[in-house]
């Protein structure tokens, strides 16, 4: 779901995805993602090239591909071989946003399978798949937030006077 996510911090949830496999076990030899930042703060603009670390886990947290670096783009690609079983497989894009984004940014992910998820094909038969759906799907907006501290001096104790040497 949307949430708040932190900068220069690894891990980061970008979306989630849930890959419905019927029939037999599938194989996706690369998935392509898109990583869309918004700059909202009025700060430093920030591209797909300050997102880093880009990884997909699924529901128990192993990693199935990754990690890698987005591109300029925005555009990232992970090519590491992806064995999704039969079932639902629910999956998240995690990353590691850069110290240019500023709080109150924005940043999406999306994906068309149909085209961006290439040599899909079944794990028993060896024939190629076509995934759907052939739209753009794109998860839920996260906002980034940056960590903040602010110090102000108490009103107690008053100023005083302190003599040395006495408790």
């Amino acid at each position: 779901s949307s949430q708040h996510i932190a900068i220069n911090l690894a891990d980061q949830p970008l979306g989630g995805f849930i890959v419905d496999v019927k029939g037999e076990p599938i194989s996706v030899a690369s998935l392509v993602f898109q990583v869309q930042p918004s700059n909202v703060s009025g700060g430093t603009i920030e591209t797909g090239a300050n997102v880093d670390q880009v990884k997909i886990v699924d529901q128990n947290g192993k990693i199935l591909a990754g990690p890698t670096d987005a591109v300029t783009a925005g555009t990232v690609t992970l090519t590491d071989t992806i064995t999704f079983p039969v079932g639902k497989t629910y999956i998240k894009l995690l990353a590691k946003l850069d110290t240019a984004f500023d709080s109150n940014d924005t940043i999406s992910a999306s994906t068309t399978p149909s085209s961006n998820w290439t040599t899909v094909t079944g794990v028993n038969t060896g024939e190629s798949i076509t995934p759907a759906p052939s739209s753009l799907i794109t998860a839920n907006t996260m906002t980034v937030k940056g960590a903040s501290l602010t110090l102000s001096v108490s009103p107690s104790p008053i100023a005083q006077t302190v003599v040395s040497g006495i408790t």
